[in-house]
């Protein structure tokens, strides 16, 4: 006993009570967040988006109901590769790691392959992942239409469950949390919380970037406007221009900057340069 209470180690495994406190108040103060945030959306009005099942052909007349053992046969196989890797690993025996193993960016880090757990819940998640694309891939009497967009709902629930999106599935997540005492989290459930009341996923801080600023910086001027677009010329940087000009369409995303972001990464940039007009 002594030996043990003179550990440093086994000292430092056992939170303290201002370890207790602390976690506490982070848990407090989540909880707080998110009861603020559904209260401002009820005194708002704001609903909640309804899942359409049946625009994914997963409702009771979408094509994916028409062969329910098949989807309960695929759901069965999934779950007994999970099973099975889940019990080698508990078995003490290491799955063996397939012929090719796959480049996933999700999983770079070396917490997913070198601890037995993570790596196990990594192996469990693409084996069911490629189950569940597989099922769809193999329906018959599924046109091509309707397969890509089963496909698409299929791809975007895996992604959606990978777990690397979630904190406790999460090696690196983890290790963020003990270094910085949940302060992450609290940071992170903030920014969610911040993007759903805006409506869009925010990547850079607000007003970070302004159009004319450090965006879209190429000289040139409005020669046409009309209700539905703005005809912009830029100013020539060459001697000679081209007779005939160039018309850009940008892409449909209300940004039409996106091909003139930066002198280094502008398309509309390069064009002038080259003299077209």
């Amino acid at each position: 006993m002594k030996a043990m209470a003179d550990n440093p180690k086994t000292a430092n495994a056992m939170p303290t009570l201002e370890d207790w406190q602390h976690w506490t108040l982070v848990m407090g103060r989540a909880q707080q967040m998110l009861m603020e945030f559904w209260a401002e959306q009820v005194k708002q009005g704001q609903a909640m988006p309804a899942w359409s099942t049946p625009a994914f052909g997963f409702g009771e007349q979408g094509p994916a109901s028409g062969d329910p053992m098949a989807l309960m046969s695929a759901g069965a196989q999934a779950w007994a590769k999970g099973l099975e890797t889940w019990g080698k690993m508990l078995g003490g025996v290491t799955a063996g790691a397939p012929e090719t193993e796959r480049k996933d960016r999700r999983f770079s880090a070396p917490e997913w392959s070198e601890n037995p757990i993570f790596d196990t819940i990594r192996k469990t998640y693409l084996q069911i992942s490629d189950q569940l694309l597989g099922t769809v891939d193999d329906m018959e009497g599924v046109d091509t239409e309707m397969r890509e967009k089963l496909r698409f709902a299929t791809r975007s629930f895996v992604d959606a469950m990978s777990p690397s999106n979630f904190a406790l599935t999460n090696p690196q997540v983890l290790k963020r949390t003990m270094e910085t005492r949940g302060e992450n989290l609290l940071k992170g459930l903030g920014n969610m919380l911040k993007d759903i009341s805006s409506g869009q996923l925010t990547q850079t801080k607000s007003g970070a970037f302004e159009v004319g600023r450090n965006l879209a910086m190429t000289p040139g001027k409005v020669v046409r406007q009309t209700p539905l677009y703005q005809l912009i010329q830029y100013t020539p940087t060459t001697p000679e221009v081209m007779t005939t000009p160039v018309v850009i369409f940008p892409p449909w995303i209300n940004r039409f900057y996106i091909l003139d972001l930066t002198p280094e990464k502008s398309f509309v940039k390069w064009c002038v340069d080259q003299g077209i007009s």
